[in-house]
């Protein structure tokens, strides 16, 4: 069994840890609830954080004819907003010194949320100006944090988007650690073991981060880790296409073509079939390349972490079926 850094997250506190929203719920959500088991929280509610009780009254985010957005609460109208922005620029900054790997915020929040928060005209009954915007306290995580993965518990019930985030948590938690003792040996062995993993992103910045491994220009291991954790980010900011995964698999098969029998390679591309018609996930595949690595002693390969990005019981093929 591979052993894996924990993560550090940041966690709304109304998901899995206090009754703390508007209604004193506590949102439960088994994605997360078994992430906990492998990571390390911190957490907090900014509505909380600033006063507020819970159970109290909704807030929202409005924004009148020719004045500001503002963070009022639903049917009185109590004006929150100067305290939320200052508790949210201080305690964001706070976190810098945390190292936080990722994020998880509560979806549609007016303060944690970010992307999809309803502005709204006015409090009371009244209409939505807009709902794809974030909220004030997941606005500043944003711009403190533009190139941590952040995600909601919404999203995450996407199968696709919480394999993507799980494994960029577990991939920067790792290079994370390296760095408390940067040695270029450490991070040669980093950048090979990862080598099909980030294929799945990019191969042109992959090239890149191999001319930043093979420091032709003598830097420090210091200079060398801060250029490669540069490159590791704007990699992992690319999207996975199928295209991208075929040739990973593609790379991968060729080590074994002329190893494996005929009725196996049939077996091989009518899963690859499968794959491609969206009829099992990519895992499947790479189960079956996994075996033939142990099968044919390619030691190489079978220390590369693209066939296990992250620990297995976080593996829930379960979808929501939206990108939400």
């Amino acid at each position: 069994m591979s052993e894996f850094i924990r993560p550090k997250i940041f966690l709304s506190a109304c998901i899995e840890y206090e009754p703390c929203r508007y209604d004193g719920e506590l949102i439960r959500d088994e994605y997360i609830k078994r992430l906990i088991k492998h990571v390390d929280v911190i957490r907090v509610c900014p509505e909380l954080a600033i006063g507020m009780g819970a159970p109290r009254d909704a807030v929202r985010l409005v924004e009148r004819k020719g004045e500001e957005l503002k963070l009022l609460s639903t049917n009185k109208g109590e004006d929150f907003t100067e305290k939320m922005l200052s508790f949210s620029s201080k305690y964001v900054s706070s976190l810098k010194e945390k190292q936080i790997d990722g994020f998880i915020m509560k979806a549609k929040s007016p303060t944690c949320g970010i992307s999809t928060v309803k502005i709204y005209q006015d409090i009371g009954k009244s209409n939505v100006k807009s709902s794809k915007n974030p909220g004030l306290f997941g606005r500043e995580i944003k711009r403190v944090f533009p190139t941590v993965p952040i995600e909601t518990e919404r999203r995450l019930s996407n199968f696709k988007i919480r394999d993507r985030f799980f494994t960029e948590l577990f991939v920067l938690a790792n290079f994370r650690n390296m760095k408390t003792e940067p040695t270029m040996k450490k991070l040669v062995e980093f950048h090979t073991l990862n080598k099909y993993l980030f294929m799945n992103y990019n191969q042109l910045i992959l090239k890149n981060m191999g001319n930043i491994v093979a420091n032709h220009q003598h830097f420090s291991a210091e200079e060398v880790y801060e250029k490669y954790e540069e490159k590791l980010r704007e990699l992992l900011s690319k999207e996975v296409s199928l295209k991208k995964r075929i040739n990973v698999l593609t790379h991968i098969y060729g080590y074994f073509k002329n190893e494996v029998a005929a009725d196996e390679k049939e077996y091989y591309f009518d899963l690859l079939d499968q794959y491609l018609n969206s009829q099992i996930p990519y895992s499947n595949v790479l189960f079956v390349l996994k075996g033939w690595a142990i099968r044919f002693k390619q030691e190489y390969l079978k220390k590369q972490t693209i066939f296990e990005p992250y620990p297995k019981d976080l593996i829930m093929v379960t979808d929501s079926g939206k990108e939400i």
